[in-house]
């Protein structure tokens, strides 16, 4: 698991995948939105695959959400 999702799940105030998603992909649009024009597709394009890893992982992903509890 990259630096950038253990720092995400540290972050996080939910309990369970659905909600963890919402918030990764919030945080996203956030950073869209503040950066410049040609930045934008960087972010989008890490967005992307963030939200495909974390789909592909979910079962490991949610233990860590429910080990943080």
């Amino acid at each position: 698991m990259n630096e950038q999702l253990k720092e995400l799940i540290k972050n996080f105030k939910g309990r369970n995948f659905k909600n963890f998603l919402e918030y990764v992909y919030c945080n996203f649009q956030k950073s869209t939105t503040t950066v410049k024009e040609k930045d934008k597709n960087k972010y989008i394009k890490m967005q992307n695959n963030i939200l495909k890893y974390i789909i592909s992982n979910e079962k490991v992903i949610s233990f860590e959400i429910n080990k943080k509890k």
